[in-house]
């Protein structure tokens, strides 16, 4: 991985009108809390903004009336590139109840009103942080976890057989 690599930092993905109250409220909040964000017009463009940062750096928000459509695909894309997914369920929700369990089986986290973003957000990050606390990095632990001999070869010990 180079060093400032922007696929490997966390990013907000936001689909919808740049008027939408969830929209704009998503926005103000990724910038005060200084993380990339990116306004999707549509899904299709969400989709090609997904395929571009794997690692499960992306929290993907929107209506979920939007990114339903196509029968929830978006939501098993999002899962295949490791994206976690914020939706606002409107009270006159139009879609079905088998796009709601495609949302469900790819753990979309549901809210039902605009300001539940920010709290959202901030439970994303907490396990985005680097473990100094400072943000705008992005490590998992799997990428640290070494297996019990590899453990022992570093610490020199002998295991018996």
């Amino acid at each position: 991985m180079v060093e400032g690599d922007s696929a490997r930092h966390p990013c907000v993905l936001v689909v919808g009108d740049a008027l939408d109250e969830l929209v704009a409220q998503t926005l103000r909040v990724a910038n005060e809390y200084e993380v990339d964000v990116t306004r999707c017009d549509d899904i299709y463009w969400a989709v090609a903004e997904l395929a571009g940062r794997r690692h499960g750096s992306v929290l993907l928000v929107g209506r979920f009336g939007a990114l339903a459509r196509e029968h929830g695909r978006l939501f098993v894309v999002s899962v295949r590139n490791g994206a976690r997914c914020c939706c606002l369920l409107d009270r006159d929700n139009p879609s079905g109840q088998d796009r709601l369990l495609a949302a469900g089986q790819a753990g979309v986290v549901f809210i039902g009103r605009v300001e539940e973003v920010e709290s959202i957000l901030v439970d994303w990050l907490a396990g985005h942080r680097c473990r100094d606390g400072v943000g705008g990095c992005w490590l998992t632990d799997d990428e640290f976890r070494a297996t019990e001999a590899e453990l022992n070869a570093l610490l020199g010990r002998e295991v018996d057989d």
